[in-house]
């Protein structure tokens, strides 16, 4: 077992600050489009969907052997043909969100900041810049999360109590009970963002075992209500009707605000949070379907070898970083196109691999539980 072992906090840092990517990307305005001005009201109802996937993940962790992570419990469980099977599916999946995240960051920069600029020279450094991540060891990773957390949410929290002298509270309240029930649907796009924290079970291995289920309580809780917070003060600023119509509303929010010279800076810092989650993301997937693949082909832990080293499979980590490139290129579309995948084909095809495929995997795999638990 290792001794260095990424600690509870960093792992549920590296998380948070990765799921800080769907979250900027689908609010509010997917949310306000399902609910309205109750949209800030959505957090509540997504916190069901996202407790059970991490209880569900814990179920998981459990039965792991020291070291191990979702690719291997799902190779031993599943066997060699199904096992690899999944595991591929898997792999596939994060290289394929992998490049849409790549895409979807570079539009993001070049239709806000960078109109006269081409998104193939972002998603290329960015890719890059991911691959250097991806190829050391993930403590490393998970330390400068800790950091990211820490400065990603400062920013935020600040860009939201500057837009306070713009808000309207008449824009959100009062709320009848047939508004708040309007706020359901508008869980479906958080229950999304809460979901993408599912690929990390398969970094679990790289993890130290906590101390009990209730570790990654306070990190829902958190991304739930900045989600609803930045729900409440767009609407608060913009009206619902608005806010829903808007490409990136919280950004236009940030030049709404009063302050002089002070907004360049504001934007900036904005950007900031924006390129470092999607950043973070998109080197986590790459470890994520490493994982799948080292499983596949029962390679040794990366982490163990050299950053240089091209041995253990490592090689193969340039060539994920070559797919997730390629992917991207996929979804090169236009602003309304890339947007539709964004709001819709993305988190439904995400909530199908994540909610509905850990899903089935926990009914298939129920023999396979009862026999370990009466050997234990």
């Amino acid at each position: 077992m290792k001794e260095d072992r990424v600690t509870r906090k960093q792992f549920a840092a590296l998380i948070l600050v990765s799921q800080l990517s769907p979250l900027l990307r689908l609010l509010p305005q997917t949310a306000v489009s399902f609910s309205g001005r109750a949209a800030w009201l959505s957090a509540v109802p997504a916190l069901l969907p996202a407790a059970l996937l991490r209880l569900g993940m814990e179920s998981w962790r459990r039965y792991m052997r020291p070291g191990e992570g979702m690719g291997g419990l799902l190779l031993r469980w599943l066997g060699p043909v199904a096992g690899r099977a999944v595991l591929a599916l898997y792999a596939l999946w994060f290289l394929v969100y992998g490049g849409f995240i790549l895409r979807s960051g570079a539009e993001r920069l070049v239709s806000t900041i960078y109109p006269s600029s081409g998104q193939g020279m972002f998603a290329a450094v960015t890719i890059a810049l991911c691959l250097v991540v991806a190829l050391g060891p993930l403590r490393a990773a998970a330390r400068t999360a800790v950091i990211m957390r820490t400065v990603l949410l400062a920013a935020l929290g600040a860009v939201l109590i500057l837009s306070v002298p713009n808000m309207d509270a008449k824009r959100l309240l009062p709320i009848g009970w047939r508004e708040a029930a309007s706020a359901l649907p508008g869980a479906l796009p958080l229950a999304s963002v809460c979901g993408v924290g599912g690929c990390f079970v398969f970094l679990s291995g790289y993890a130290e075992e906590p101390k009990n289920a209730r570790w990654f309580l306070g990190h829902i809780l958190l991304l739930l209500a900045l989600g609803g917070a930045i729900c409440a003060a767009v609407v608060s600023v913009f009206g619902s009707a608005l806010a829903a119509t808007l490409t990136y509303p919280f950004f236009i929010m940030i030049r709404s605000i009063s302050l002089g010279d002070l907004v360049p800076r504001i934007e900036a810092v904005v950007i900031a949070v924006w390129v470092g989650a999607d950043f973070m993301l998109c080197s986590m997937l790459l470890r994520c379907a490493h994982e799948a693949i080292r499983a596949i082909f029962r390679l040794p832990d990366p982490d163990e070898l050299p950053m240089t080293s091209l041995g253990g499979g490592r090689f193969l980590l340039w060539l994920e970083a070559a797919a997730v490139f390629a992917a991207s290129l996929f979804f090169e579309k236009p602003p309304w196109e890339l947007r539709l995948w964004s709001d819709r084909y993305i988190p439904l095809a995400s909530d199908c691999v994540l909610y509905g495929g850990f899903l089935l995997l926990w009914l298939v795999t129920i023999p396979r539980r009862k026999k370990e638990k009466s050997k234990g």
